[in-house]
């Protein structure tokens, strides 16, 4: 059957059969491989093109779902030592793609926007929390900070306070308990 191209409009012999099935189906019919490629690719846009990916995909998984199959063929092959064995083999390679300083902006991003949706409706009044306690960190030292909250030096506070009780409950002054003597004194010599 003589045909005209809708790309190039050359006349082109084509098999009865292939314009018969190109009809039915609604598609045009070229004179080459090289006019279908280029006429198909004509006059859509990028998003025209990803919508209808998009539905092709849709059509493809109802006519050829295969879920239960993959399912059941992992769980007869899978082995939870050798799957081990194996993450345990790229965990390096892992370590060193979590060090990089791009993925540590992305997952810096990724962790705040979980956070904020976390808090729902104070999202955003988070935020806001949030940034102004890393504005104050930054203006201020640890020791500052510490000894605004009251925690500088806890341990040894709480030691002093010790003495202090003790002292107080045995009526005497702490530190006063018992008179020092150097070794070398003659108190010590009979």
């Amino acid at each position: 059957m003589l045909i005209v191209c809708p790309h190039c409009g050359k006349k082109a012999d084509k098999q009865p059969n292939a314009v018969n099935r190109a009809k039915r189906d609604g598609h045009a019919i070229y004179c080459s491989f090289r006019c279908s490629g280029l006429g198909r690719r004509m006059h859509k846009t990028k998003a025209q093109k990803k919508e209808e990916k998009r539905v092709y995909d849709i059509e493809y998984r109802k006519k050829h779902d295969r879920t239960a199959q993959r399912a059941a063929y992992h769980k007869r092959t899978y082995d939870p030592v050798k799957a081990a064995i194996e993450r345990k083999k790229r965990m390096p390679h892992h370590v060193q793609y979590c060090r990089r300083p791009e993925y540590k902006r992305k997952k810096q991003a990724y962790d705040l926007k979980r956070r904020i949706a976390e808090y729902g409706a104070f999202g955003d009044a988070w935020r806001v929390l949030l940034d102004l306690t890393n504005e104050i960190k930054s203006r201020t030292t640890h020791e500052e900070r510490q000894r605004e909250k009251g925690t500088l030096n806890k341990t040894q506070e709480r030691k002093r306070q010790d003495g202090v009780e003790k002292a107080r409950a045995s009526g005497r002054r702490k530190g006063r308990e018992r008179p020092r003597r150097d070794r070398h004194s003659t108190a010590y010599r009979a």
